[in-house]
């Protein structure tokens, strides 16, 4: 009987100690962190020094039959600076796609794409553009998705997004 007792304590110990681990969603790009359709950064977290670069990835996720996008990105003209802005392989087809920006320093930067050639629309997840940021100023500088943005099908009709990225690159 004493042993019993013994093996039933240490069961009952070893149950009771058992934690089951939670899973966290932190990455930007789970489905589950954000409602598909989205644009997002990819971080949304950087860090830097001042007078450095940061380049910063700007995703749809889970979007569905899109053949062009205008993504509208505020950002914090005080702190940082676009130095550039590239094309991501999102939109690649047979044919490379129109890709143009447009960001005259006031903190507003518009990057447009439109699918070229015979494919005329992508779906799925993927990174449409690599903006390149000089950090100007020392603090933390948000960047974010204006709801102004769009994606569009093949009939020029809207594909409404239920999320928008927000991020903040820190300057040390």
């Amino acid at each position: 009987m004493r042993s019993i007792n013994s093996i039933f304590i240490i069961l009952c110990s070893l149950f009771i100690s058992c934690d089951l681990i939670d899973p966290v969603f932190d990455n930007i790009l789970d489905a589950e962190y954000n409602d598909p359709p989205a644009l997002l950064f990819s971080p949304d977290k950087y860090t830097s020094s001042v007078g450095e670069e940061v380049d910063v990835r700007l995703y749809a996720l889970k979007v569905e039959d899109v053949a062009s996008m205008r993504a509208r990105i505020l950002y914090d003209n005080s702190r940082l600076e676009v130095s550039s802005v590239s094309q991501g392989s999102f939109f690649e087809s047979a044919e490379p796609p129109l890709f143009v920006y447009d960001d005259n320093g006031s903190g507003q930067l518009d990057i447009y794409s439109v699918i070229m050639g015979s494919e005329k629309k992508v779906s799925g997840t993927g990174n449409i553009a690599i903006i390149t940021f000089r950090l100007s100023g020392y603090g933390d500088a948000s960047i974010r998705i204006s709801d102004e943005s769009q994606l569009l099908d093949t009939d020029g009709y809207d594909i409404e997004l239920q999320s928008l990225g927000e991020g903040v690159i820190s300057a040390k």
